[in-house]
This record gives structure tokens, sequence and C-alpha cells, in this order.
């Protein structure tokens, strides 16, 4: 690219200020606010003595180290750039002061008026309302500096601390007799780099285990506890594991009728005499301990066994209220269920959701599986479950229920903007979570646009600058929280938040050149096998597309001789299923490698297809190509997708998240053209190729020389890398690069070298990347996005008119300016994957 053709790149002043202010900022000293006989903090390091064999390392974690030194360094961005640090440099505290007294003057001013004017407002009325004193305004440097980081100074009481807590960490993992020191390395700009070199020692390993229990109900456990402890002889000596131990046995217990029984009542007794590297270990379990008031002394008691006697749901009810008032109530041997309100609920639901059966022993895991089933019905705000003893070692459990608002209504309207085409949309949405009183939600909704659409005009783009395109349509969703038609299954019955999902929808949209109807129904179940694991199946899909073409826009298609555009324009009706698989191991503020996989299979007309040539069905009467339902030819085709990311944390809330998707859909028998419009694959758009618009690439090296935005294909191939990284509390910075395409299954002459081959399509793949701020606000993110095409796989490298080296957007002489795609912006709510 020679220099006139970059100065005249639209966004080129932008990027060379940016780079500018870049190297202003990178240029400040670091070392700019560390008093004169102190240094920076710039590294800290853990080593280990040459005596310490590879062995022994691998048991000591580095990572838990680093995380317990009480002095850190300044936080990093791509684990070089102190972007905090320096952002705190760009302050200027002598500035700061002479701001601080102004601003502070005008606060005296303004407090001394609402003081005065307070005393006459108390003048009159001894208990008038007073108004609030101003504080005073932050200067711009103040601000800078909260944003920013104060450089961490060197400080020696922190430096023995960490050798301390380093100490008491490898003393916790067997290594009895540790030594750690500490020394300085002196960098440049008063900047040091603190050394801890360890020399761990022999690691002690457990030589016996005894068990120790006066009680002796619960003595009848211990042959149980022996056989699945995780304590094993000659292991390494590691606290850890012994606080897993003592966390399993307890949760036995409990799950065993000890109702009142916690984990500080098991205790470890530690024995090194005359052991080298060695530890006998006793685990022992502790009576329940009493004060004896006439004795005046702590006596030993046995822990107390409980089984269940009743339960008591009461609905809405207070203290002021006595149970028998309320009206709505159920009584079993088993449950007693008071509703003091006038929403009903179906007591099946309640009772379904209640785990605890009569004359069986208490079990926290049956309490903890009750709540959880409560308030997964969505019908109550809070869940509260206590348990009172009674005689003969017997509980009765209380469960306290508030409900949430049975219905709720909803209106929104927004105004739209896509590449400089202007709408507006709105809807409105009703919801009701208790329809027939058994937890069932039911939302209806009801959403409506108007909007600016090109206009295609033989090679032309039009627009009359007027809402020349209406979009309507209702959409009703019922969830019932049971599996319908399927709950006797016994190994189903047992899932947690079951659910059946049913779906209808109408979509009308008018523009000049067509009108479109879209009409559709599933219905299927939500199977939550895990917390991380979750099936969709959908056996029943159905949606129908009809279409009535403006007889001109009708021309226009035929002209293009173009099956796929052809194909987006036909009736078509869609029958058949969907099944998902999704896992997810992501957890709200963990510091831990993460992965999310979801696989999709979604078939089509099959069944149809098999039954209209087992019995004959005669087939189109035009063409005699294919079958049609309802006069309406039906979709033939299969498709399967998998999508996977990886969360990699680099440090405290920065990570490295890399995705991949993958996709292909085959057109079968009685549509094998193609898959319909809706249901093929596209790139681009905000979610995945971010410097491209949607639909505006591929397949493979076709280049569209109208820029139309249909670009489909039978193949999708993605992969993401992103860099995710904090810039203060609530901003936070993303460094991206995107790649991928479409392409087709079958040759198309109309789209050459757009066809999937494996030993081409390396080469076929586009590449993109830009950065990104994203501004967190816990309930929602909002993302905003600037990407730019990087490798362009249309650019035709056999074209007379450019002087190519390759398709990199960078890398060659061009002059035709068609092959640059603008700077994309894109705005978002929530991360992209």
């Amino acid at each position: 690219m020679n220099l006139q053709t970059i100065l005249q790149y639209k966004y080129f002043k932008l990027v060379i200020k940016s780079v500018l202010w870049v190297l202003l900022f990178c240029s400040c000293n670091i070392s700019k606010y560390v008093p004169e006989n102190d240094s920076l903090v710039k590294k800290i390091e853990i080593k280990f003595n040459n005596e310490t064999n590879e062995d022994v390392q691998s048991l000591i974690d580095k990572d838990q180290l680093y995380s317990i030194i009480k002095q850190k360094p300044n936080r990093k961005v791509f684990s070089k750039f102190r972007f905090h640090l320096r952002l705190y440099n760009l302050s200027n505290k002598e500035r700061i002061e002479k701001n601080v007294i102004k601003k502070q003057k005008r606060a005296d001013v303004a407090n001394s008026k609402i003081k005065l004017k307070n005393e006459k407002k108390l003048l009159k009325d001894s208990s008038a309302k007073l108004d609030l004193y101003k504080e005073r305004q932050l200067t711009i440097g103040e601000k800078i500096q909260r944003v920013g980081e104060q450089p961490v100074v060197l400080n020696d009481l922190l430096t023995n601390s960490s050798k301390v807590q380093i100490r008491n960490y490898l003393f916790n993992k067997g290594f009895f007799n540790s030594k750690i020191t500490d020394s300085l390395i002196k960098l440049r700009n008063n900047q040091v780099a603190v050394v801890y070199e360890i020399s761990p020692g022999k690691i002690s390993t457990i030589y016996d285990v005894s068990y120790s229990c006066s009680d002796s109900v619960i003595d009848r456990y211990i042959d149980t506890i022996k056989q699945n402890s995780l304590i094993k002889i000659g292991d390494q000596y590691d606290t850890e594991l012994l606080n897993q131990e003592r966390n399993k046995v307890t949760r036995l217990l409990q799950n065993s009728g000890f109702y009142s029984f916690n984990k500080e009542f098991i205790y470890y007794e530690i024995d090194t005499f005359n052991l080298e590297n060695k530890v006998n270990l006793v685990f022992g379990i502790q009576n329940y301990k009493k004060y004896d008031k006439i004795r005046e002394e702590l006596t030993e008691l046995p822990h107390q066994q409980f089984k269940m006697n009743k339960v008591y749901v009461r609905i809405n009810s207070s203290d002021n209220k006595l149970l028998s008032d309320c009206k709505d109530t159920l009584k079993t041997k088993t449950l007693e269920i008071y509703n003091c309100q006038k929403i009903n609920y179906q007591k099946r639901i309640l009772k379904n959701s209640i785990n605890f059966n009569k004359d069986t022993y208490y079990r926290k895991d049956d309490a903890l599986e009750t709540y959880k089933r409560l308030i997964g019905l969505g019908l109550f705000k809070s869940v509260s479950l206590n348990f009172n003893t009674i005689g003969n070692n017997r509980l009765n459990g209380f469960i306290d229920l508030v409900p949430n608002k049975t219905q709720s209504f909803g209106v929104s309207i927004d105004g739209t903007n896509s590449e400089g085409i202007y709408g507006t949309e709105g809807s409105i949405s009703y919801n009701h979570n208790n329809l027939f009183h058994g937890g069932e939600n039911f939302l209806f909704s009801f959403t409506g646009g108007l909007e600016t659409q090109l206009l295609y005009s033989g090679d032309s783009i039009s627009t009359n600058n007027s809402f020349n395109t209406l979009e309507i349509g209702p959409k009703f969703q019922l969830i019932i929280p049971k599996y319908f038609l399927i709950n006797k299954f016994k190994k189903i019955k047992s899932h947690l938040n079951s659910k059946t999902e049913i779906t209808a929808s109408v979509n009308y949209q008018r523009r000049p050149d067509f009108l479109r109807w879209n009409q559709e129904f599933s219905f299927g179940w939500v199977f939550h096998e895990k917390k991380s694991i979750t099936w969709h199946i959908n056996p029943l899909l159905i949606s129908a597309v009809d279409i009535d073409l403006d007889p001109s826009y009708q021309e226009q298609i035929n002209s293009l001789n173009d099956q796929f555009i052809a194909t987006s324009f036909l009736d078509h009706i869609v029958a058949g299923g969907l099944f998902s698989f999704e896992y997810n191991s992501q957890k709200l503020n963990s510091f831990k490698n993460e992965f999310y996989a979801k696989a999709s299979f979604e078939t089509a007309g099959g069944s149809l297809f098999r039954y209209h040539e087992i019995t004959g069905k005669q087939k189109d009467n035009l063409t005699n190509s294919y079958y049609d339902l309802f006069n309406i030819r039906y979709s033939h085709f299969q498709k399967i997708s998998i999508d996977l990311r990886y969360y990699q944390p680099v440090f405290l809330k920065s990570k490295f998240v890399y995705r991949f998707f993958g996709g292909i859909g085959i057109p079968k028998a009685n549509q094998i053209e193609a898959l319909p419009f809706e249901k093929s694959f596209f790139s681009g758009g905000s979610n995945g190729m971010r410097a491209w618009k949607v639909r505006s690439i591929g397949p493979g090296n076709y280049l569209d020389s109208s820029f139309r935005f249909d670009k489909i294909g039978d193949v999708k191939l993605e992969a993401n890398i992103e860099a995710r990284f904090p810039i203060s509390d609530l901003i936070e910075g993303a460094l991206f690069v995107d790649m991928g395409n479409v392409w087709l299954l079958k040759y198309d002459s109309l789209r050459a070298n757009g066809q999937f081959k494996w030993d081409g399509f390396i080469d076929q793949i586009a590449f993109g990347g830009g950065f990104g701020i994203r501004l967190n606000l816990d309930f929602f993110i909002i993302r905003a996005d600037i990407a730019i095409p990087l490798k362009n796989p249309s650019i035709p490298i056999d074209d007379p008119n450019c002087d190519l080296k390759s398709r990199w957007i960078f890398d060659g002489k061009y002059q035709d300016r068609k092959y640059f795609h603008p700077i994309q912006f894109n705005l978002g709510i929530g991360y992209p994957f």
C-alpha cells in the first residue's frame, strides 16, 4: 500500500492521534510518585534452592504461593504494561492541591449560605427539614488517581509477613522444616524485584491412621468412614485433604439423621514424635457438650439421630395470623399446607417439590433439594426452611413461602439505527406465572416495528427515506413445570427444574416488494440432568412461510437466475425436530479454567418424505420433483453444529477466551437445491466476524460485484480469540481476532470458488481484528467493539487492476477501492461469547 493510499484511508488520522497519545502515555516516568529513599516493587519472584528436586517442586503450587504474597506489584495489562500505574502518574499533585483549595472555597461559600438558610427555617419551625451541606467536588487529577493505582512501594513488614504466609502454606502441605529467605534485586528507575527463595526440606507422609469415637451411635458408621476415606497411608500430609475428609464425614452423618451435627465436632491429632518425616494421625469425633448449671460444669452427651415427623408449609402467613384462619389447606399424615392468601396453587406441585418422608431419617440433601425445587418453580420470591425438635428424637419441618407477583405487564418503545437506516420498534408483554394454579408460566408478547429498508432496482440501491417496512406479530409461550406426556418415566422424575415448553408465534412483514407471513409452533422439554448439563429436546418444530411477491420484484429475482435468492422467496414448510446438548462449567467469580460446549442437531422433512414415499403420494403437478404438504412444498434437510468455548484466566479479572464454531447443513431429496434461507449459515455481525456486516462474507472466495448482504452457505467454520482485561472497576477492555467463512457443499456456477474443498478452504478464511470496551454494570454489560478486516478472501489475486502479494489488507498496492471494507462499529448487550 503506497503512502498516498494510506493517507486517503478514512480513519488514518484517528489512528495517528491514538498512537501519539499512547506514546505520550508510555513515556511517563514509572517511578514519578515513588519517594526518593524508597523503591517501586516491579516484580515478585519465587525460586527454589538448587537442592530442591523437580519431584518436590511439582508438589507445591506456585500460583497459590503467589496468591498469598502480601505485597504484589502494580496491576499489569497483558502481563507487561502497568496501565493503572501510568494512568495514576498522569496526575499532577501540585495542580491537584491548588484545585482542591479552590473547590473547597466554593464548597465553603455554598455551605455558609445553606447554614444561614437552615437557621432561618429553624426559627420558623423547629421540626423543618434542613438542606444538606454540599461536599467538595473532586478535581480531574483526583478522578484520574481513583481510576488509576498508586505505586506499590517496598514495605519490609509486608515482606516478612509474606515469608510467614509461605512457611505456613508449606507446613500445611507437609513440609514441616522449610526455610524461606528474601533478597532484593535493584533495577533501573528506582525499581526492585523481590525474590523469595524456598528450601522446602523433606516432605512428611502419613504413617498410620486411627479413629477415636466415644459415641456408640456414630461408632456404627466408622467402618463406612474408613472404607470411603480420602486419607490413605503413605500419602502426602495435606491439611486441605484433611478438611475435605472432615466435610465428607459431616455430610455423611447429616444425611444419616444427625440433624445438629457439624464439622466442628471432628478433630485431628497429629503425632510426629520419634518419626522421621512421618505422621501418625488420629481422626476423632467428640460428643456434644452441654453446660450443667447445677453442677457448674460441662457434661458430654451423645449425638441424637432424628427421624422426620411432619412438614408444615405456610404460604404468606404472618405471626399475627392463626393457621386455622387460612381457608386453603391440605392435611395428610406427612404434610400440612396452609395457603393464607387468595392465590391458589395445585397441591401436587408443592407435594412433588418436598422430598421428606415420614418416619425416615433426616437427610440434609433432602432439605437442600426441597429448597432448590421450590425456588426453581419461580412462584416464590423467598423460601425459608426450618426444623423444630419434638419428643422421641423427631423433627417437624416448617417451610415458609412468600409468593411472587402472579401477573406483570410491560411496554417498551425503541429507536433503531442500522448503518444509517432508521426505524422504530415497540412491544407489549403480559406474563402470568401461575396460569392454571400449577406453576405454569404463560407469556404473551406483541411486537411491531417500522423501518426504512434499502430497495434494489436493477443494479442500483435506493431508499426514499420513508418507513416502507412494517413488521408485527404476536408470540405465545407456555412453560409447564414438569415433563408433560413423559412425566411417568422413573429415570427423569428426580431431575430438578423439569420443564415443558410450548411456543407459538405469527410474524407479518410488509415491504414494497413483498408480503411475508411466518407461522411457527414448537413443543419440547428442557432436561437439567446436572447443574452443568442441559438437554433441549423439541420433537415437534413446525414453521410455515408464505410469501406474496410484487410482480416487478419477481421479475428482478428471475433475472438474477440465483437459486439461493429464489429459494429464500419460495413458500415452504419446515416440519421436524431439534435436539441440543449444552455443558457449562462457568461459575461467578471463579479463577479457574472453564469450558462451554453446545451441540445441536436439527432435522426436517425426513419422516414426511418417507411416509409419502411409502404411501405413494403424487408429486407436484408442474415438475413432478417434490412432495407437498397442504399444497406447499416442505423443506428436507439435516443440520448439525457445535460451539466450543474455553475461558483461561491469566490474572485477576483478566482472561483469554477461545471459541470455535462449526456447522454443516445437508439439503435432502425433497428440496435438494438448497437449505431454506432462514436455516442456512451466515457469517459477520457483532457476535462473530465483527469486522464484517451480517451476511457479507463468502461463500468461499466468491466476490459479489453488487455487494448485497445475502451471503449464506451450507458449511460454516469460525474461530475467535479474545483477551479481556480490566481498565477500571466498571470498564473492561478487549483485544480480539476473528477468523472464519461460509461455504457451499455443491458447485454453483453463479458463485465461483464458493464450494468447500479440503485442500483449499484454509486460504479462504477471512480475518478481522479490533478493540472493544465493556461497561460492566453487574446486572448487564454494555459492549462496544471497533473492528477492521485484516484479510479479505474475496479479493481476486488475478485482478489486472491490483498488484497484490496476497489477500491481506495491508499487503499489496490497491488501485480499486471496492476491496476495502470500512471499520465496523458494533454495539451490543453482554459478551459476544
